[in-house]
């Protein structure tokens, strides 16, 4: 990923002008991370790995470095509401090319995460697998522009250049086709997410996760103006739990008990993002980690944690409906075809997560 290059002239950068640029440098590789490259691992399905007396042996592996985009599952073991569960669970740092669905497919891995999106192509791929719980509640794509020069809504897209990712192009053709806009007056280049291509002019927006995104821009400098997808017509999750189907149905009592302690983990952030972000640099994070872009980060996802179904139904929810729309959605942008069936009731299963709240669900408190 390129970096922002200082001129030849240009004097020695200071501390801070380091730091802007080595946000920049690292937003590609965040936000990569932002597109669902996340994994959780339980290494025992049969219940044969070591663990203290009595306990479950649960190794969660994270598709990135740890910081507070993962700040509710650390809470889970911080606060201790895993070792309350009779769960061992120990978190390990992944990267950029942790393969979640086949990790769960294959039996690798008992736990993981993934997107709606994901999820229809796991099912095309007959992949055997079912999201049963979402840790945030709104769709966290969006489009990113300069605030100088915003991108309000679709029709402002109209003659402008915009980098999507190629799974996300279809989606927002088919998004400009919903409000009568011809697709051929935008042009929809293959960037990825690169900020330098933004700050450098060289496209006027492009895609990635608003969680990771607007605080990195803002440490380095950049003032981000953000379109939600949730805000043009994307329904959608973000990190949405999934398993094996024939692991819902052999372990459910499991999946139950490691939801219920996520969802108390999630809450205490809510609850308490600040110190959330204080205790992942202080004792989680990698050095060097920045306690104030953790801090922003751990508001930023307030309002995505706490949207929706987790105020109404409770903390980390799913919903089918939200899977029918991407559905109907991934026909129109012809990644599915219109003779392709979906049965949903494949691609989510609830069962896990009204357990795990029973007769008395916690509730998202306002963010």
């Amino acid at each position: 990923m390129k970096s922002l290059a200082l001129p030849a002239s240009a004097p020695a950068p200071s501390r801070v002008d380091r730091r802007r640029r080595l946000a920049l440098a690292g937003l590609g590789a965040l936000t990569a991370a932002g597109l669902g490259a996340l994994s959780v691992r339980v290494v025992s399905r049969d219940g044969s790995a070591a663990a203290p007396a009595g306990e479950a042996m649960v190794s969660h592996q994270l598709g990135w470095l740890k910081g507070v985009q993962f700040g509710g599952n650390l809470m889970a073991l911080h606060q201790g509401y895993f070792a309350e569960e009779g769960l061992a669970v120990s978190f390990a740092s992944g990267g950029p090319g942790t393969d979640y669905r086949t990790l769960v497919s294959s039996g690798q891995s008992l736990v993981s995460e993934s997107n709606v999106p994901g999820m229809i192509d796991g099912y095309l791929q007959g992949q055997p697998v079912v999201a049963f719980a979402a840790v945030l509640q709104r769709e966290p794509g969006c489009l990113i522009s300069a605030a100088a020069r915003p991108l309000a809504s679709l029709h402002d897209m109209a003659g402008k250049t915009i980098g999507v990712p190629g799974s996300i192009r279809g989606q927002i053709v088919a998004l400009l086709r919903r409000a009568g806009l011809d697709p051929e007056a935008v042009k929809l280049v293959p960037v990825g997410s690169d900020p330098s291509l933004l700050a450098a002019g060289q496209v006027d927006a492009y895609y990635s996760w608003a969680t990771t995104a607007v605080p990195a821009l803002r440490g380095a400098g950049f003032e981000p103006h953000v379109l939600p997808f949730a805000d043009i017509g994307i329904q959608g999750y973000g990190q949405a739990l999934i398993t094996r189907r024939d692991t819902l149905e052999q372990h459910h009592g499991l999946l139950v008990r490691y939801t219920r302690a996520l969802i108390r983990g999630w809450d205490w952030m809510v609850k308490n993002p600040e110190e959330t972000a204080r205790i992942m640099v202080a004792e989680y994070a990698p050095p060097g980690t920045w306690l104030e872009e953790q801090i922003a980060q751990a508001r930023m996802m307030l309002p995505y944690i706490t949207a929706g179904d987790a105020a109404e139904r409770g903390m980390l929810w799913i919903s089918p409906t939200v899977f029918e729309a991407g559905v109907a959605l991934a026909r129109e942008a012809g990644t599915l075809g219109a003779e392709t069936e979906v049965d949903v009731s494949r691609l989510v299963d609830q069962s896990v997560i009204r357990a795990a709240h029973g007769s008395h669900p916690l509730r998202a408190a306002a963010g």
